[in-house]
């Protein structure tokens, strides 16, 4: 995914961790991109966490200042022979409590900074999708497998196989949403708390509908999904029809769809607490 000229967004996979690659490409003799030492690599956390503080990044050049995004990538502005450039760097916080810098470093120049700024919600949106994929296929389909096997062989329910597939997919949906929940309050900053502010009732933490919620922190929520826990809760849950969690009712599984499911449900409960 380009954020302009030869600046792509890049999503991988190692060892079970999907990753986020903001690097810089050329290209080649035969018009091939290659990618080049210029840029940094985060988690989807980290980056969606910048998407949210793009204002106050802003903000903070305007007052001199870097800003730190997860005590883990520093971003800063420069002037290099007449031009201003936007620095990403990472580095991790060492015993001492000092940090350590890591190279590469990311510059975007002040132009392709506002570029990336104009198109970075339909970046986020597809790297959460995509994402999501990966974790989907490479480790909760992995885990599942795994857990299930643990199990079989297991007493037969009453279910016919149609029947078991829609309590399972709904018990999924489900367990997705109290997930994104639990994520949400995990997640949630509430500035009139944060700031001390005297009108209790108009802080975000009373005010805010699970719709603003999830339009605020859904992303982050899912992208801090705790698989391991998310497949242990549904087994459990499903433990009489763990026969029924085969090959094919797997390959029938959109991550995607369910997670759009389990959002709406989570808004809906709104509406069901004012019954």
């Amino acid at each position: 995914m380009t954020n302009g000229g030869h600046n792509y967004a890049v999503i991988s996979d190692f060892a079970d961790v999907a990753r986020i690659h903001l690097r810089r490409y050329k290209l080649d003799a035969t018009g091939s991109l290659l990618p080049t030492k210029d840029g940094i690599t985060v988690t989807p956390y980290v980056l969606l966490a910048l998407v949210r503080q793009f204002t106050a990044i802003d903000q903070a050049f305007d007052d001199g200042k870097v800003f730190v995004i997860k005590d883990c990538l520093m971003l800063s502005r420069t002037v290099i022979e007449n031009v201003t450039y936007i620095i990403c760097q990472r580095y991790f916080q060492q015993k001492d409590f000092s940090r350590k810098f890591l190279t590469p470093v990311s510059m975007l120049k002040e132009t392709e900074w506002k570029v990336l700024y104009i198109y970075i919600k339909d970046i986020q949106k597809q790297i959460t999708s995509k994402t999501v994929s990966i974790m989907f296929g490479r480790v909760f389909l992995k885990l599942l497998r795994k857990e299930v096997a643990k199990h079989i062989p297991f007493p037969k329910s009453d279910y016919d196989c149609i029947d078991a597939e829609i309590v399972l997919t709904t018990s999924m949906v489900e367990l997705l949403c109290n997930h994104i929940q639990e994520n949400i309050s995990s997640l949630f900053i509430c500035y009139g708390c944060l700031e001390g502010y005297e009108n209790q009732l108009g802080h975000e933490c009373l005010t805010y509908s699970n719709e603003q919620r999830i339009s605020n922190y859904g992303d982050l929520a899912i992208l801090n999904m705790d698989w391991d826990k998310l497949v242990a809760d549904f087994v459990n849950r499903n433990i009489q029809m763990v026969n029924y969690i085969s090959e094919i009712f797997l390959n029938k599984l959109n991550m995607n769809v369910l997670i759009e499911n389990a959002k709406q449900m989570y808004v809906a409960t709104d509406s069901l607490l004012l019954l």
